[in-house]
């Protein structure tokens, strides 16, 4: 069977009293492509900065490949050996906001240089290598050189993608990446993101594009009031979903595409 790359398990949540994720489990297997979708407000992006721990459940354990952590209780500290299991977890994944998030001192070439060189801890002339490389990937080979503020916003959302990539992740995890792009500059991305998952690579895609997410998965989940509400296949999910809500989702997003 297929190794299981990212796995959560009971990932509970509260901000202020108000419990925004409510015991989530989840598996994404080497390459799956799963479509993350729900009203706003029912923890989509809670759940996915979960993963690489940006947030700190208060209940759950989280595990990517062989790094794993559990998380007893709210505002659990973590002793000496967990924060080195944290950092091994972190550096197998690639997260890209969904506001671009570029060091704005930096070129399109250093952004994606800087992880990898200084972080990492790989050879200057391996991180320019591959730095170039996945620039070009995402078509951005001309603008090595280029400030993010010169840049569009689709072509900022690319050079983070390039960014990830140059992490060598094993998953890529994607908050919402078109939300803050104009929409002639969202096609751009979704056909780099389309690309990645015909590679097979292993992605989490936190979404509001209904139509991509059904075309690009091969899992969906619908989370409302921060549970799972429904799951499965995107032809289900999508198109013939069990739940009322997400029958009621689906077929808005459909309407206002």
């Amino acid at each position: 069977m297929t190794p299981i790359t990212v796995k959560l398990t009971d990932i509970r949540k509260s901000f202020g009293g108000q419990e925004v994720l409510r015991g989530i489990d989840l598996a994404a297997r080497d390459g799956d492509v799963i479509a993350i979708i729900g009203a706003s407000g029912s923890g989509k992006s809670t759940l996915l900065r979960c993963i690489p721990l940006l947030e700190i459940p208060d209940q759950g354990e989280v595990s990517v490949g062989d790094a794993q952590i559990r998380i007893r209780d709210a505002g659990h500290r973590f002793s000496r050996a967990e924060r080195q299991t944290v950092r091994r977890l972190r550096g197998q994944l690639g997260f890209v906001f969904q506001s671009f998030n570029l060091w704005p001192h930096m070129t399109a070439l250093q952004n994606v240089m800087e992880v990898p060189l200084h972080v990492q801890g790989r050879p200057r002339a391996e991180c320019r290598e591959e730095a170039e490389a996945m620039l070009a990937k995402v078509g951005l080979a001309d603008k090595f050189d280029a400030w993010p503020a010169h840049l569009s916003g689709g072509q900022q959302q690319r050079v983070a993608i390039a960014r990830a990539l140059a992490m060598r992740p094993r998953a890529l995890l994607f908050d919402e990446p078109t939300s803050a792009l104009d929409p002639e500059l969202v096609g751009e991305v979704l056909r780099v993101i389309r690309a990645l998952a015909e590679e097979g690579r292993t992605m989490l895609i936190v979404t509001h594009e209904m139509t991509f997410a059904r075309e690009v998965s091969n899992h969906a989940i619908y989370l409302q009031d921060g549970r799972v509400e429904e799951q499965g296949p995107p032809e289900q999910v999508f198109l013939d979903p069990q739940s009322e809500r997400c029958r009621r989702f689906v077929g808005m997003q459909r309407g206002g595409q």
